[in-house]
């Protein structure tokens, strides 16, 4: 073969070559535009009927708590009381250290008896003023001055004896006791620490003022009737019962469960269901459709509740916002804003899609 078809064939290779790696880097590129499917699980929304006794789980709970602090300023040097102690009226709770105010009130004494020794002298003056007025040995001007030194001296006396009671007080204030008869529920610095005027020591309730404390679904009280009975009984002993009606309601919903708690006052509690003790409520309310969801299907992203919704027609998902209520069934949670019968939403697989995404429903 010649030198010059040796080098039309090395042409010829090299444009096969080219062209084959040309078509694979083409196909290539076609099958990376391809778009993604993903393989889902769904559910079809299909609201439910929810009715008859509605339970819901809650505590006890004082209707009133106190904290109590000190009026002073001070080191705690003895705290007498824990959680959970009984109290009566007037028991000490707490102490201060008292050195400081004891000084004070050594010094507002012995001011005391200075000024009543100056008061001693300036009226004893005055009197003398007075007889040599009556006499005329002594001018109107005399008697004057002795008698505005006795005034002056009397109003140094209630200034001394007022002084003398503040401090007395501020001695008394180093011990905090008790002004009602309750059990302790909270205790606040441990003892060597200083704390200031009005710092919660410790929070005094009183039990036999207690009340079970519930969060329901804004949907359950929408529902609930004017004036509902509530059966309460021990979530450990269904037997302990008692029944209520509520006292009072939040109007406001928990931003992160969106349920509003409500206070029930109990008609004659036993004594079993004592502060802290879980409870469970039983409400009779109407049927009423609700919208529930497995927990599996929902997104939680800068403060909101987020959930795949399935476009039916051109098979993609886009994310959507919903407003999240209490749990429903086991594994379930019921949606009070957001979806509807008949939408399609994700339940599995939701942590790799993105909206607009193609997905392939499975069962």
């Amino acid at each position: 073969m010649s030198r010059q078809s040796t080098r039309r064939v090395h042409i010829a290779m090299i444009a096969a070559l080219a062209f084959m790696t040309t078509a694979w880097s083409c196909e290539k590129e076609h099958v990376e535009e391809e778009p993604l499917i993903r393989p889902v699980r769904s559910m079809t929304i299909e609201p439910q009927a929810l009715g008859g006794f509605i339970a819901v789980t809650g505590t006890i709970e004082p209707r009133t708590e106190a904290n109590l602090g000190f009026r002073i300023a001070g080191k705690l040097i003895d705290r007498a009381v824990d959680v959970g102690d009984k109290i009566d009226r007037d028991d000490v709770l707490a102490r201060l250290d008292d050195q400081d105010q004891r000084n004070a009130l050594v010094t507002s004494q012995s001011k005391l008896a200075e000024a009543e020794a100056e008061q001693t002298r300036a009226r004893n003056a005055e009197e003398r003023q007075r007889v040599l007025l009556a006499r005329g040995v002594v001018a109107q001007a005399d008697y004057d001055l002795a008698l505005r030194a006795a005034r002056t001296a009397d109003a140094k006396v209630d200034a001394a004896n007022a002084d003398v009671r503040v401090a007395t007080d501020r001695v008394s204030y180093t011990t905090l006791t008790a002004d009602q008869d309750g059990v302790i529920t909270a205790v606040g610095p441990d003892v060597g620490k200083v704390v200031q005027a009005g710092e919660m020591i410790v929070q005094v309730a009183r039990p036999e003022d207690r009340e079970a404390v519930f969060h329901v679904s804004e949907a359950i009280l929408r529902s609930s009737p004017a004036d509902p009975v509530i059966e309460v009984s021990l979530a450990e002993a269904p037997g302990v019962m008692a029944t209520g009606h509520i006292r009072e309601f939040s109007p406001q919903a928990d931003p992160v469960t969106r349920t509003h708690a409500i206070r029930v006052t109990l008609e004659n509690p036993p004594e079993l269901m004592r502060l802290g003790a879980s409870v469970t409520g039983r409400l009779k309310a109407p049927a009423e459709a609700v919208v529930e969801v497995p927990r599996s299907a929902l997104l939680e992203e800068a403060g909101k509740t987020l959930i795949w919704l399935v476009d039916t027609k051109d098979k993609t998902v886009h994310r959507k916002e919903i407003v999240a209520g209490p749990p429903g069934k086991a594994g379930y949670v019921i949606v009070s804003e957001g979806l509807g019968k008949g939408d399609v939403v994700v339940t599995a697989g939701i942590h790799s899609l993105t909206d607009g995404q193609r997905i392939l429903l499975t069962p």
